[in-house]
């Protein structure tokens, strides 16, 4: 009698425990999208530095993003480097891209955070002004991660904004260092879309 009432509860709670089961990714999938502006200040070879670009994904359940970015410096930045054969100055040009991940916490709810994380690549140019040509050229391996704080303005437009840090690898070019393209950042975001 005691093992079969031991029996009858270990069968109802493996059943109750059964019904429960959760999923990242449940049988129906939920699907969106958005396109996206996006504003960044940072430290590019210590000195300040705006980067713009644009960003967009596949919503999956109002939770996970897929998707890729681009982001490119605005003005040239300052190397203090010259080219000893002319005595120009020389200046900085960066652009990286890749594949981004999101999570959204809680998306439904008006205020909410975000997890963003970039890994791409990029390249570097180092420049004359006058005359304007390329005095050297590099690539580079990024990782670019953010946490975010999201606002739901409309149905079909949200302002994230937050900070984060850039890791870069590989640079090779004379007279910069990995440390010089990276660094911290924060930034400001426009989704437009259907989440």
């Amino acid at each position: 009698m005691k093992r079969s009432l031991i029996g009858l509860l270990l069968v109802g709670f493996f059943s109750f425990a059964s019904g429960q089961d959760e999923q990242l990714i449940s049988d129906k999938i939920e699907s969106g999208g958005f396109g996206a502006p996006v504003w960044k200040v940072t430290q590019v070879n210590g000195e300040t530095a705006f980067l713009t670009g644009g960003r967009g994904g596949w919503i999956i359940n109002h939770a996970f993003v897929i998707g890729g970015g681009g982001y490119s410096t605005l003005m040239d930045v300052k190397t203090g480097m010259i080219n000893e054969e002319n005595n120009e100055k020389l200046y900085l040009r960066m652009e990286y891209s890749g594949l981004e991940l999101e999570y959204i916490h809680r998306s439904s709810k008006v205020v909410h955070w975000t997890v963003l994380a970039l890994f791409g690549g990029g390249r570097l140019e180092i420049r004359e002004h006058e005359p304007d040509r390329t005095f050297a050229k590099d690539n580079f391996f990024v990782v670019d991660a953010s946490l975010n704080a999201e606002i739901n303005v409309l149905k079909w437009m949200r302002v994230n904004a937050g900070a984060g840090y850039r890791l870069v690898s590989g640079v090779d070019a004379e007279g910069l260092s990995n440390g010089d393209l990276g660094g911290p950042e924060a930034q400001v975001t426009l989704k437009f879309g259907s989440f």
